[in-house]
């Protein structure tokens, strides 16, 4: 059976832990739900949100079950792998076979850099040999950020099929265009908060890591700028971009962390050494919030046309 086209919102869901550090698995629970009850088009699980790299194989474990337990099959699922190097990025992910997941992600090797060739061989050789197909995730943060020829050159690839790229610019999508990658059933996922332009220049779906806190306004945004709403597009836009100053206060998954916890979500997403906001920065980030409100306004009637599939 063909997989479904990823696409939409795909927030980066977030690790709630207790204070023994393991995963709370009840907060965890609230969390997908409100995710799925927003309407998210597909969840990323183990991301950096979730700060995979901080977590111990055993929290790791216990997220991807729960978020896959909570989910079911009603929303595509993708969870990264990620790993230093080819047979560790191979054997992590091995360990999650067993669970229902529907694409593994991973991010280039980030310790050194890494001669061109071999980056390619690297991605080649996981999309070659995982039990699921691939989904690239490329970050300004890594050392082995890859260039837009070499996204190009890795989509040609049967089994990766798509990409989730922090990059800021807006022209990738023009760049690439919707036609080629529905050819080579590519999903170009931005890692970028301005959904509403990037939606309207072409991108599949976004992983907002705001998405934790606010997936009601996220997949508002996302449905007023496929459907052509440009107006309700922008109000909505302006709003999630104003709720992004609420990240600036602090650390900005300490600010989203204060976010959730705003929400009645979770207490603590933040693993050590990272620590949470003071109380003084705390109630900065929700008055923030509450000024601005995180609600989508009602839908409008639906506008004639919009964009293609």
């Amino acid at each position: 059976m063909a997989l479904p086209h990823l696409h939409g919102i795909v927030p980066p869901v977030a690790s709630p832990i207790g204070p023994d550090e393991a995963i709370d698995v009840p907060a965890l629970q609230r969390l997908v739900g409100l995710q799925l009850q927003a309407g998210v088009h597909g969840l990323w699980v183990m991301g950096t949100t979730a700060r995979f790299d901080l977590v111990t194989e055993r929290q790791a474990r216990t997220a991807a079950e729960v978020v896959a337990a909570v989910a079911g099959s009603r929303v595509p699922l993708v969870l990264n792998v990620s790993d230093m190097g080819t047979k560790r990025t191979l054997e992590r992910a091995s360990r999650f076979d067993d669970l229902p997941y529907d694409y593994y992600a991973a991010l280039p090797p980030w310790y050194q850099p890494f001669p061109r060739g071999e980056l390619i061989s690297y991605f080649s050789t996981l999309a070659d040999h995982l039990s699921r197909p691939l989904i690239i995730y490329n970050a300004p943060w890594v050392c082995n950020q890859l260039t837009f020829d070499e996204l190009l050159r890795l989509a040609e690839h049967p089994r990766i099929l798509g990409v989730k790229d922090v990059w800021p610019g807006l022209f990738r999508t023009q760049d690439f265009s919707v036609p080629s990658r529905r050819e080579r059933n590519f999903s170009y996922l931005h890692g970028s908060d301005l959904i509403g332009t990037s939606t309207a220049l072409g991108a599949d779906g976004f992983v907002p890591a705001l998405g934790n806190a606010f997936p009601e306004l996220c997949v508002a945004l996302w449905d007023a700028a496929r459907a052509g709403d440009d107006g309700r597009a922008f109000r909505l836009q302006t709003q999630l971009t104003r709720l992004a100053r609420a990240m600036s206060f602090g650390p900005m998954l300490a600010c989203l962390e204060a976010a959730c916890r705003h929400r009645g979500l979770l207490d603590r997403m933040l693993p050590a050494p990272m620590s949470s906001l003071d109380p003084e920065t705390s109630r900065k980030v929700v008055s923030a919030i509450e000024e601005v409100g995180f609600l989508p306004e009602p839908a409008s009637e639906p506008v004639a046309g919009g964009l293609p599939g």
